[in-house]
């Protein structure tokens, strides 16, 4: 069985291929058009049986909705949890006006809304070595960890097992490397406005929300959330 299908490379199937020695042997691939945040996804073209799950276990409705904008992939996907939790989209542009658009979503979120931290998740759409909000860290009283990245931004190269928990913190990461997980807050910052994959990285963002979802995007951006 291969998870994040779309990840893998033709050449990366046809070694696989090669274990199947039985007439009764079973391949399964689990792939996401949508995810393919690092090449193009070449699953659909190995001949198998096709099966569509489109259904949305993960997102409230209307984040659902806006994330179907920019999924590109089989059939749409339909939400299944049908609530009234929201998404919010804010207008900033990048450098401090987006430093300070994070601030106050977080004291809204931590001081007015009573959000625990550890259920946030701030997710940059940039490398973390070039993450300003990383580097600022510090936002009012909230305080931005991962103790997985060195201050620089840099990997410290540890063992998912062997990476402390920040339980009273709020979660920082890059989209691409929160790919497969997800947190009851995302708030999404530092939106490239363009490139090859910008509706891959989009789409696989604004689906890691469970519960709600904060969009700070640069006006070059906005119109694509409206």
């Amino acid at each position: 069985m291969v998870d994040e299908g779309q990840d893998f490379e033709t050449a990366w199937f046809e070694l696989l291929s090669r274990l199947l020695v039985d007439p009764e042997d079973v391949f399964w691939v689990f792939h996401d058009p949508g995810q393919a945040l690092m090449r193009q996804d070449v699953a659909g073209d190995l001949g198998l049986e096709r099966l569509e799950l489109f259904e949305n276990h993960r997102n409230p409705g209307s984040i659902a909705e806006l994330a179907a904008r920019f999924y590109r992939g089989g059939e749409e996907p339909f939400a299944s949890r049908d609530t009234e939790r929201r998404y919010t989209v804010v207008q900033a542009e990048p450098g401090a006006a987006t430093i300070e658009a994070l601030r106050k979503t977080l004291h809204r979120l931590i001081e007015e809304e009573k959000v625990a931290p550890f259920r946030i998740a701030v997710l940059s759409g940039v490398p973390a070595t070039a993450s300003e909000v990383w580097r600022r860290r510090r936002f009012g009283n909230a305080c931005l960890e991962n103790a997985a990245l060195h201050d620089d931004g840099t990997s410290r190269g540890l063992a998912p097992e062997d990476v402390p928990d920040d339980p009273d913190e709020v979660l920082f990461e890059t989209i691409r490397r929160f790919k497969g997980m997800e947190r009851e807050v995302a708030v999404l910052v530092e939106l490239p406005t363009g490139g090859e994959r910008l509706n891959e990285l989009l789409y696989m963002g604004l689906t890691r929300a469970t519960t709600e979802l904060v969009v700070i995007t640069p006006p070059e951006l906005d119109l694509r959330f409206r």
